[in-house]
């Protein structure tokens, strides 16, 4: 009996242990499991554009990644990109700003007007002052499309190639700007379903349709149209340049040595002084104001100038000679 109930507990043990281990890879193969899907799940997330050749002037295959509400958007086409491929990826939701900012300079792109549409919500903004756009887009699908704000804002030759555009927008609500300065484009979107529009401000503003009512969709609520600020130019200030001017030649005044001149003393007195000394003292006043009057003393001051200018002149000679 006891041998009996021995192997029954041995056995118990034994189950046991192999329940706790089976547990136990179970659960670890489900962490590496989900470890793999999440890293997958990244990769999907988000791919990046694909070109072929070192130029990157092809791209293969359109990168994508997925915002912060969870959206698919496409990445930005990079303004030296001539062609993109054909094939849109089916996750992506919204085009926002695909070809946005792309200028009179930069290449024309191809390939995308063969996109399939059909799972894009968002075009708004897709060809934001592009300078270059201007092919048929009238077989994309648009029937899941919710927003095109600023599509075509900017986009100043865009006249959907000549040809009419014949779009679904059914479930369009914002049309804010969608033309918004095209001002090539000229066709007739009177026939587009525009009943669940409520943002359509600005959307024919400055465009080739703008001031032509029979061109434009049967709005709920009438257009509302901005002003147009025009751009101040700003100009540059003109440079005007002076020719450098002409050194004055350096005059070189040679140094002299001044020589204060001794008054000489007349031996022969004067006749005319001898007789004016015999006259009377009480004139001799008189006679010396008279030697002393305005031009007088106007000699006396230049002299004195004349003097300390040939003074000053001289003492750097004088100090030079000395030194030597």
């Amino acid at each position: 009996m006891r041998k009996f109930i021995s192997l029954i507990l041995f056995c118990s043990v034994i189950s046991i242990s192999f329940f706790i281990s089976l547990l136990f890879n179970n659960a670890n193969n489900y962490k590496f499991y989900l470890n793999q899907k999440e890293k997958e799940e990244k990769k999907e997330e988000y791919p990046y554009h694909k070109y072929n050749g070192s130029d990157k002037s092809e791209i293969t295959e359109i990168g994508y990644y997925k915002n912060e509400s969870g959206v698919i958007i496409i990445r930005p086409i990079p303004w030296y990109v001539k062609k993109v491929t054909e094939t849109l990826p089916e996750k992506i939701q919204s085009l926002r700003s695909a070809f946005a900012y792309r200028y009179d300079h930069h290449k024309e792109v191809t390939g995308f007007e063969k996109w399939d549409t059909k799972n894009i919500t968002d075009m708004s903004f897709m060809f934001f002052n592009n300078e270059t756009i201007n092919v048929d887009l009238s077989n994309w699908k648009t029937e899941k499309v919710t927003n095109m704000q600023g599509m075509f804002k900017g986009a100043i030759k865009f006249n959907n190639a000549d040809k009419p555009l014949s779009w679904t927008t059914n479930e369009v609500t914002n049309m804010d700007s969608m033309f918004d300065g095209a001002k090539s484009f000229k066709q007739n979107l009177k026939d587009w379903n525009v009943d669940k529009v409520d943002k359509n401000r600005n959307f024919s503003r400055a465009s080739g349709i703008s001031n032509d009512k029979n061109k434009l969709p049967k709005w709920k609520k009438d257009e509302e149209q901005d002003p147009i600020e025009k751009k101040i130019e700003k100009k540059e200030p003109e440079v005007i340049i002076h020719p450098s001017p002409t050194p004055k030649p350096k005059i070189e005044v040679p140094l002299t040595k001044i020589i204060t001149p001794i008054s000489k003393s007349s031996s022969t007195p004067n006749s005319k002084l001898n007789k004016e000394n015999l006259k009377p003292n009480i004139t001799t006043p008189k006679q010396e104001t008279k030697k002393l009057s305005t031009p007088a003393i106007v000699g006396i001051v230049v002299g004195s100038q004349v003097v300390l200018t040939s003074l000053a002149a001289g003492v750097p000679y004088l100090i030079k000679r000395f030194k030597k």
